[in-house]
């Protein structure tokens, strides 16, 4: 049994209280591109409630690359269709969503495989994102080379250690003991 919630935004709260703990495949329809994307949840109310929130599609965007969410962001809920293609068992799920990713081929899906990021590729732009962020915990670190007093600063202590090729632990050794390392560098640690 198909349902059709026109305008997302309009009915946001209808859609998910009629689909919470609900098995299926859904389906969101962008109304002026006619894309649309195919997703699967084991519980679609609570699914659907991450994509109504700006700040984890936010989030997951900074992490990596969705088209759909990027969708959702730039054309606003309003103009997207939500369709409940089939409840289902827990067992089917992925097999139906398979299926109609098959039939209806739709554009914002990335992986063409239901349950699989096989054949994802990150985005260019993703890809720096994770070359450049700063772990949460991260300490920034400053090496000095004592021979020449050049002063090297990295975002963390795994990529000071990576970059003397040494493990970070046996850095942080050095730095907490005040030692020279390699008879050469000196370190040390700041937030």
């Amino acid at each position: 049994m198909q349902i059709i919630y026109r305008d997302s935004l309009l009915n946001k709260c209808k859609i998910l209280q009629e689909n919470k703990n609900k098995i299926g495949v859904y389906r969101w329809i962008n109304n002026i591109t006619c894309e649309s994307y195919v997703g699967s949840s084991s519980n679609i109310g609570k699914r659907l409630g991450k994509y109504y929130s700006i700040g984890y599609l936010n989030n997951k965007l900074s992490l990596h690359n969705s088209r759909i969410y990027e969708a959702l962001l730039k054309y606003g809920y309003s103009n997207f269709n939500l369709e409940i293609l089939e409840y289902c068992v827990k067992d089917s799920l992925i097999n139906k969503e398979q299926y109609y990713m098959d039939i209806l081929n739709p554009e914002y899906n990335i992986c063409k495989t239901a349950g699989s990021t096989l054949g994802f590729k990150h985005s260019l732009n993703t890809l720096l994102k994770f070359k450049n962020r700063i772990p949460i915990n991260a300490h920034k670190t400053s090496i000095i080379n004592i021979e020449n007093n050049i002063i090297t600063e990295y975002n963390s202590v795994r990529a000071a250690a990576k970059d003397l090729g040494i493990s970070h632990t046996t850095l942080l050794r050095y730095i907490n003991d005040t030692k020279v390392i390699n008879n050469t560098y000196l370190g040390n640690r700041f937030n």
